[in-house]
């Protein structure tokens, strides 16, 4: 058994070469190579039928439940081409030469081996390329293992009839997506005569016009035939249309300044060659084709997709067609161009090639290097499209209703989405980059209108309303309204959309109260059922206001004040984990056990109920806000909130004279509140507005006061969707406005 000895082996190019990310990419290099054999074979003996025959092999086996299971065995590729001569059977013992003129750089078979852990050749050819009468035969068996380990044997044999060779891939190595992208081929023989097609109708159309090509495919399950399928000249389809384009080769030029000869701009020239570039578009029924695709080519063979978002909508139907279209010319053909994995093109942006002269690359002035940039082949390419689709019925519809889509999705007006200059071959990065460009061109546009509309206002009107005439209230709405008018319907509707997510807000909060909330229910569920879960009912209230464990984060505070959302602040966090502008709030010099001692608060009990929220709107001030289930008595917790508030006075490293107090929880016993709270006439809850905080030292002076409030939840409830109906209509948001943002929002 001989070991090649290659520079680099097999397992280490599987490495150095790029995995093709086409997973049918070993039998698509199979195919190739057969195709390729019999271009070879054709130079030189036009008169025989060409024929290819795919096999894909599968074995069935039973798991220990009798449950039966397929998988790939092995695939097979045989061929009537040119054989394995001695100078084929050269070229693929090595790695990357140049001298392959009809695939890319003899690597393909690395992308064999990067799926597949052996490859076996059967090759019976003659050595005489013109076929003569007393030419003589061969034959040839290779196998080689991704080991390294490589076997060949070569002998000469009786006169044969016609050449044949067999490429048998086996050991296949993927992993379980790979093996069921080739299991599906056994349900459906259709899936691999698609594969076939999407990968292969150019050149197996153009072999069968010139020269009678057939392609067989098969599918065999412990070797029992299950599918079968014959592309040749009756069955594979004919392109309904053609364009060509011409794309342009550039060379860059220096042109420096007068004054300054570092100091330069590039232009760019025009020189030959010209390059043409044909689109062949195949129209074909909708069972025959799953998707539609444009695909660029090399020897007629696809490599790699183009974007045309034109028929970019894989799965659309059109009429009972889809559409498959094949990008072919000289440049893509050329080895240089395309990727080692010949899975891509390697053209090269103009920005990029500006961007390495700029870095100092002068080789690029060179007069032989000459340009083809992806730029040019993009538009023109896009330009051929254009018109090959021109009479696809219902394409234009569904590329625009793409575009309303894709701009309803991101918020953008229809007014903006049919200003907005989109090419048929543009990305849906590129579709949404000029989407929002529009938008930001009237945004700028109707903000200067806006702006001047309120000069104009201020100048003429407000200076003349009189806040106590009869009619100034009447005078101001006029005046107001007009310029509520000005606003953009975009940020009406963004307005509606935050008036509808506060009210959201609020009527989780109601069901939450009622025990309604999908999660409340699954609880009173399982309790019924005897298991012995934890109800986190403070952490539901919490979470919907201020989520836990988060700092400075997007909340909803507002439905204790607006004002709340606007300030520093963090949820559930120990005092001494506190910050404020990065700095602990408390001093390091305390030891927190006694620090909580000196206020009477328990350890356990403190780390179990720390207080929920804090907020410091302003120097030397401080908001507490406290939490408590439902079900569970407020009364008993009416000294919590001074314990916390001694505590920081008395130890933060800055100085903090007032604190705002708020319990909110939902059981309230009236008779147990303490007498020094007050219920407000106007409302459901109790305040303490003055509790002074004393030093904790003999002295036991004043040093801060704390303003507090028992809220039941219900009445925040209540005061909230007053608030935001208040807010909806001082913003001008209508009912309709809020409709349609709810539409929108599939609410």
């Amino acid at each position: 058994m001989e070991i090649l000895k290659q520079t680099i082996t097999l397992k280490n190019s599987c490495n150095f070469i790029k995995r093709s990310k086409d997973i049918f990419a070993p039998l698509k290099e199979a195919i190739t190579n057969s195709l390729d054999s019999i271009l070879q074979r054709q130079k030189s003996e036009k008169a025989f039928s060409p024929f290819i025959s795919v096999s894909v092999h599968f074995k069935g086996s039973k798991d220990l439940l009798d449950k039966e299971t397929n998988t790939l065995d092995f695939i097979s590729v045989e061929d009537n081409g040119i054989g394995f001569t001695a100078e084929n059977l050269s070229r693929f013992k090595g790695l990357a030469e140049n001298t392959k003129g009809l695939n890319n750089r003899g690597t393909g078979k690395i992308q064999i081996f990067s799926r597949f852990n052996e490859l076996s050749i059967d090759s019976t050819f003659t050595e005489d390329s013109t076929f003569t009468e007393d030419r003589k035969w061969s034959d040839l068996n290779v196998i080689w293992k991704i080991t390294g380990e490589y076997e060949d044997r070569l002998m000469e044999t009786e006169e044969q009839s016609d050449t044949k060779t067999v490429v048998k891939m086996s050991g296949f190595s993927g992993d379980d997506k790979e093996q069921e992208f080739f299991t599906r081929y056994l349900d459906d023989i259709e899936e691999l005569k698609r594969d076939v097609m999407k990968r292969f109708l150019l050149r197996l159309w153009l072999g069968s016009v010139e020269n009678s090509l057939s392609l067989n495919i098969k599918t065999y399950l412990d070797g029992v035939e299950q599918g079968c399928f014959i592309f040749d000249k009756d069955s594979i389809p004919s392109p309904d249309k053609k364009e060509s384009v011409s794309i342009d080769t550039e060379q860059a030029k220096i042109v420096t300044t007068k004054n300054d000869i570092s100091k330069f701009r590039i232009d760019w020239i025009l020189t030959e060659p010209k390059n043409e570039l044909t689109i062949h578009r195949f129209k074909l029924p909708s069972s025959d084709m799953d998707d539609n695709g444009v695909y660029m080519c090399s020897k007629d063979i696809v490599v790699d997709s183009f974007r045309f978002t034109m028929i970019g909508y894989k799965n659309a139907d059109f009429n009972g067609y889809r559409y498959l279209s094949c990008i072919r010319g000289e440049i893509l053909d050329d080895p240089e161009n395309v990727s080692q994995a010949v899975d891509g093109f390697n053209f090269p942006s103009k920005k990029d090639i500006e961007a390495d002269i700029k870095n100092g690359n002068v080789s690029l002035f060179n007069p032989e290097n000459k340009f083809v940039f992806w730029d040019e082949i993009k538009s023109k390419v896009g330009d051929g499209l254009k018109r090959a689709y021109s009479d696809v019925s219902g394409l234009r519809e569904a590329h625009e209703n793409a575009i309303t889509k894709l701009a309803d999705q991101y918020g953008i007006s229809t007014e903006d989405a049919e200003a907005t200059t989109i090419h048929f071959n543009d990305t849906e990065e590129e579709i949404t980059a000029s989407l929002f460009e529009q938008q930001a061109k009237r945004l700028a546009k109707q903000s200067i209108e806006i702006q001047k509309t309120y000069d104009e206002l201020k100048e003429l009107k407000i200076p003349d309303l009189n806040p106590t005439s009869e009619d100034y209230r009447r005078k101001f709405k006029e005046v107001s309204e007009k310029l509520l008018q000005k606003i953009p319907q975009q940020n009406r509707d963004e307005l509606a959309r935050y008036v509808i997510r506060r009210s959201m807000v609020v009527d989780l909060l109601k069901l939450a109260l009622k025990n309604e909330l999908s999660i409340q229910k699954k609880w009173a569920e399982k309790r019924a059922d005897g298991e012995n879960i934890r109800q986190d009912k403070e952490g539901i209230i919490h979470d919907l206001v201020f989520k836990r464990r988060m700092k400075g984060a997007p909340n909803d505070l507002w439905i204790l004040n607006e004002e709340f959302v606007h300030f520093d602040g963090c949820s559930d966090t120990e005092l001494d984990k506190l910050e404020i502008g990065g700095k602990k709030l408390l001093r390091d010099t305390i030891d927190i056990d006694e620090a909580l001692q000196s206020v009477r608060m328990d350890k356990k009990k403190y780390l179990k109920q720390r207080p929920d929220i804090f907020m410091f709107p302003e120097e030397g001030k401080c908001i507490l806000v406290e939490f408590k289930a439902p079900d569970v008595e407020l009364s008993e917790h009416c000294d919590q909130l001074q314990k916390y508030a001694r505590l920081i006075a008395n130890y933060a490293q800055k100085s903090f004279v007032q604190f705002f107090g708020f319990l909110i929880g939902e059981t309230i016993d009236r008779r147990s509140i303490p007498g020094r709270y007050s219920k407000v006439p106007y409302g459901n809850y109790w305040v303490y507005p003055d509790e002074p905080i004393k030093s904790i030292d003999e002295t036991e002076i004043k040093i801060a006061n704390i303003y507090q409030e028992i809220i039941p939840l219900s009445e925040i409830a209540k005061r909230a969707e007053i608030r935001n109906r208040s807010f909806a209509e001082k913003l001008g948001i209508t009912q309709a406005d809020l409709a349609k943002s709810q539409e929108t929002e599939g609410i």
